[in-house]
């Protein structure tokens, strides 16, 4: 009795999974793409600061998206 409750218990738990992992990827994706127009905008910086600012600012963006994204398609390629 208890194997048949254990199966779809089982396939939901896959199902979650799986969406979690594709809503890793396209959350990744996104902050990938804000990153993208606040390093094009590094080239119309008036000031050594506001260079820094928006370099530090997209490098860090592009990290954490592309971070987000590898670690959501590991767990996605893992299902």
């Amino acid at each position: 009795m208890s194997d048949t409750n254990e199966k779809p218990a089982q396939e939901t738990h896959v199902k979650f999974a799986r969406r979690d992992a594709e809503t890793q990827m396209v959350l990744g994706g996104f902050i990938t793409f804000i990153a993208v127009p606040v390093l094009i905008g590094t080239l119309w910086a008036n000031t050594f600061r506001a260079t820094v600012v928006n370099v530090a600012a997209g490098l860090v963006l592009l990290s954490i998206g592309v971070g987000i994204a590898l670690y959501g398609l590991k767990k996605r390629l893992s299902l």
